[in-house]
């Protein structure tokens, strides 16, 4: 019974949307509730599909977007797409564990996967909301820092403390590496948390790039930026530092690689001649990807019939793929259910979102998914690379996280709050093109204020 008040989230952001609208719902409850609570804290009524928090708080504002946006609502060859890959999923899933598992995956995955698109195409509408809901990611990734160092510590995250007594099931998937524990924060594995931050530092990166931190913040950010004068850097450095500091943190490598890749291509955007950059970086991606392969077959063989732990983690990576291919040949179209596939002893964990989501739901699900990545990808550099000159494009930070992502998706699975994340960022992005090129202006406008009794009502 104590689960039930996950659905305190849904009351909450009826409340708000209906008193306040769809942006500040957006902004001040959905948001906070999916970045601060895990999704591991679960309800489970019969007939009831939502199960998390972040499900329970999109359902009200998710009627009052369609309510309000129908009309404007756009299918292009994303939305197409994205149809496409909820269509086979759902059917995939039906196919496999039948109606009753199928049509709670059909909520989750129009909550977690097409609502969060609607939110990024139809209320984070306006350079206006591009800067307030980054603002807002930043701002909740400083309140997790401190989490994170008492995570380092006390190898739990102060959320799971608080709140694992509700949810007496729930794991706070602490991970040890070289002696020291793997924050996760409220992510439930470290390598996920790693594509947040990145994410989140991505941009951030452009924000910075607009001149946004120079101006005085509002809120719990204002504050922050008071008592950031005391150390003699600038406020949007402090910011930065910090980030990588909890990258550094969750000890992923994959994502690391990932926001270097990133790193690189978000850079070709912010020189004079972005075409000529382009053509480098691909050439430096080829390079680099051929050496790294050689490099991990080498760093993956045996030495004296002697494997480090990375390199027996690494290796794992490569048997594991090998061992399941027969589990995925026998059902290679439809798959075997999101929660039935076969199990290989010692090898439970199914790490990479593309070779397990085949498992799942059969090949043609991540090759549909792959599609999305790269069109997102292409799709945003050639709309970045009409932005006018001395202007940071956004398309090239977004196309930069959608890298990112893609890496580091072929060394995890894609779970808690990295999907919804994703096609959040997958509708920004579209949203952001059709504004046209208007979309890459400077800031404009007041920016939406940050109320800080709104924060800590949510996380209380």
């Amino acid at each position: 019974m104590t689960s039930y008040v996950v659905f305190l989230a849904l009351f909450l952001s009826a409340y708000y949307v209906i008193k306040h609208g769809v942006e500040a719902t957006f902004l001040q409850v959905w948001l906070p509730i999916y970045l601060c609570i895990p999704f591991a804290f679960t309800a489970h009524i019969p007939l009831v599909p939502i199960r998390t928090f972040a499900q329970a708080a999109a359902v009200p504002l998710l009627l009052m977007l369609v309510k309000e946006k129908l009309p404007l609502i756009r299918v292009g060859l994303m939305e197409g797409l994205l149809i496409a890959y909820v269509a086979l999923r759902v059917v995939a899933d039906f196919l496999s564990r039948g109606y009753s598992d199928a049509q709670n995956y059909a909520f989750y995955m129009l909550s977690c996967v097409v609502g969060p698109y609607l939110m990024g195409s139809y209320v984070i509408n306006s350079r206006r909301m591009d800067i307030a809901t980054i603002r807002k990611f930043v701002l909740i990734f400083m309140i997790f820092f401190p989490m994170f160092l008492y995570e380092a510590k006390f190898w739990v995250s102060p959320i799971f403390k608080l709140m694992s007594p509700l949810f007496p099931d729930a794991s706070s998937g602490l991970s040890i590496r070289w002696g020291l524990a793997r924050t996760a924060g409220t992510f439930e594995h470290p390598i996920l948390a790693c594509i947040m931050i990145i994410a989140v530092y991505r941009l951030h990166r452009w924000v910075s790039w607009t001149g946004e931190w120079e101006r005085p913040q509002s809120g719990l950010l204002g504050v922050l930026q008071k008592w950031s004068r005391r150390i003699p850097l600038p406020f949007h450095i402090q910011i930065s530092i910090v980030l990588i500091l909890m990258a550094l943190m969750t000890i992923s490598r994959g994502p690391w690689i990932g926001g270097l890749a990133a790193g690189f291509l978000v850079a070709a955007g912010n020189v004079k001649n972005r075409q000529r950059a382009l053509i480098w970086v691909c050439v430096v991606f080829v390079l680099a990807g051929a050496l790294g392969k050689l490099a991990l077959d080498a760093y993956t063989s045996p030495a004296m019939g002697v494997l480090s732990d990375d390199a027996k983690t690494m290796l794992y990576r490569k048997v594991m793929i090998d061992q399941y291919m027969e589990i995925l040949m026998s059902h290679m179209w439809w798959g075997w259910g999101l929660t039935t596939v076969p199990k290989i002893a010692g090898m439970e964990s199914v790490d990479n979102a593309f070779f397990l989501m085949a498992l799942q739901h059969g090949v043609i699900a991540p090759a549909l998914f792959a599609v999305i990545f790269f069109y997102a990808i292409f799709s945003q550099l050639r709309f970045g690379l009409k932005a006018p000159a001395g202007v940071a494009p956004l398309g090239f930070t977004f196309s930069g996280v959608y890298l990112m992502c893609f890496v580091s998706f072929t060394t995890v699975y894609m779970g808690a709050q990295t999907e919804p994340l994703l096609f959040l960022l997958l509708g920004w992005g579209e949203g952001i093109k059709a504004r046209g090129e208007g979309g890459e202006a400077a800031p404009s406008g007041p920016v939406v204020p940050e109320p800080s009794a709104g924060f800590r009502r949510v996380m209380t």
